[in-house]
């Protein structure tokens, strides 16, 4: 007995679409797996928003978007993209090739299933634990994004390790970082009073931590809530 045509025509140059009942499996894979636990980011399938997340994106977005009007890029690596909300938005606004990477297999798994799904070209994600050794592999990219992650790796492995990741990401920026970190003042967070005291004020140690780690240029271009709303990041963009 032949084999289905489709099966026999395995070196076909040919593109094809899911079929309709596959496409339904696929999005009711995807939305089961969403219901399962809480979204950080805001997550959007088929046109209809299925989630706000727990961390409001889309000043942050507007506030990116307008630091990188006058930047000459067209790729983008979004180091900790959890469901992918900035690699998504970058892909389909600006039409750059995006990378998302992440520690925790859900948020890559849904990450990926969504795009995938809404057909966004040219957007990928990597499941990995982010260590200064990993991102020395990567390839370069004209934007990096690593949002609220770096307070979590100081707090876990001291400033001098935390001091080495920027090192490495640096090495991967071509271009521009955009960069935000918890900070000391939000005390409603039982984790900043395991931060380093940011004297005088969070903006400008942050910004002096930056610097020390070899960025140049570094300013700061606005404020966007923090997680869950309790308090206000600053926002940075730098230049490697």
């Amino acid at each position: 007995m032949g084999l289905p045509i489709e099966k026999r025509r395995s070196e076909s140059w040919e593109f094809h679409e899911f079929s309709r009942a596959r496409r339904w499996l696929q999005r009711f894979t995807l939305l089961r797996l969403v219901e399962s636990f809480c979204q950080y980011q805001p997550l959007e399938v088929g046109g209809q928003k299925r989630s706000n997340g727990d961390r409001e994106c889309e000043l942050r977005w507007r506030l990116i978007e307008k630091a990188l009007v006058r930047c000459e890029a067209n790729t983008l690596l979004d180091l900790g993209c959890a469901e992918g909300f900035f690699v998504r938005r970058v892909a389909t606004e600006k039409g750059w090739f995006c990378l998302g990477v992440d520690g925790d297999i859900r948020r890559v798994t849904v990450a990926q299933s969504a795009v995938l799904l809404d057909n966004v070209r040219g957007t990928a994600f990597a499941y990995s634990l982010l260590t200064p050794e990993f991102v020395r592999r990567l390839p370069c990219f004209d934007v990096v994004l690593f949002l609220s992650i770096l307070h979590h790796v100081m707090i876990e492995h001291g400033i001098e390790y935390a001091q080495n990741m920027m090192g490495a990401i640096r090495s991967r920026t071509c271009v521009r970082l955009i960069f935000d970190m918890g900070q000391s003042d939000e005390h409603d967070q039982e984790w900043s009073k395991s931060l380093p005291t940011m004297f005088p004020d969070p903006a400008t140690w942050i910004m002096a931590f930056l610097s020390e780690c070899g960025f140049s240029e570094v300013q700061v271009i606005g404020e966007s809530s923090a997680y869950q709303g309790k308090g206000s990041r600053v926002l940075f963009m730098a230049t490697p």
